[in-house]
Formats: structure tokens, sequence, C-alpha cells
């Protein structure tokens, strides 16, 4: 829960510095953790080993992106 809480600070402390990148991936971050909760169907919050899981699949969803972006072409997607 550490992380979680951890991470809602960080989006609170970029709503307040107005930096749109940053709120941007935090946002993202934060429905994937919604959406895992849902998968996971629980109802108390994820574990920061759950939290750390998400972050590595994204992670990595992005890299791949960025690769095959790179790979087709589109310089202006990556």
């Amino acid at each position: 829960m550490f992380l979680l809480n951890k991470i809602n600070d960080d989006l609170k402390t970029a709503m307040r510095a107005k930096a749109e990148l940053e709120l941007s991936v935090l946002r993202m971050l934060i429905s994937a953790l919604k959406n895992k909760k849902i998968e996971l169907k629980k109802q108390d919050g994820l574990s920061d080993e759950e939290v750390v899981a998400v972050l590595k699949t994204d992670v990595k969803k992005r890299k791949d992106s960025i690769e095959s972006y790179k790979a087709g072409g589109r310089d202006d997607l990556v």
C-alpha cells in the first residue's frame, strides 16, 4: 500500500506543479492499477508486490510500442 500512496502523492505534486507529462504518466499508471484491482476482484487494494508487477508490465508495453513505432518509421508516435 505504501507505493500506491506514494503514487497518489506524486500525482498531487504534479498537479500543483502543472507538469503535464508527469501528470499524464501518473494518471495512466493509476488507471492500470485500478484495472488490475478490478481484475483481481480485491476490495482493500493492491499490495506493493502487485503494484510493482503492474509497473513492470506497463514499462514493457511502452518499450515494445516504441520499438514497433521505430521499426515502422513512425517517428511522430515514438
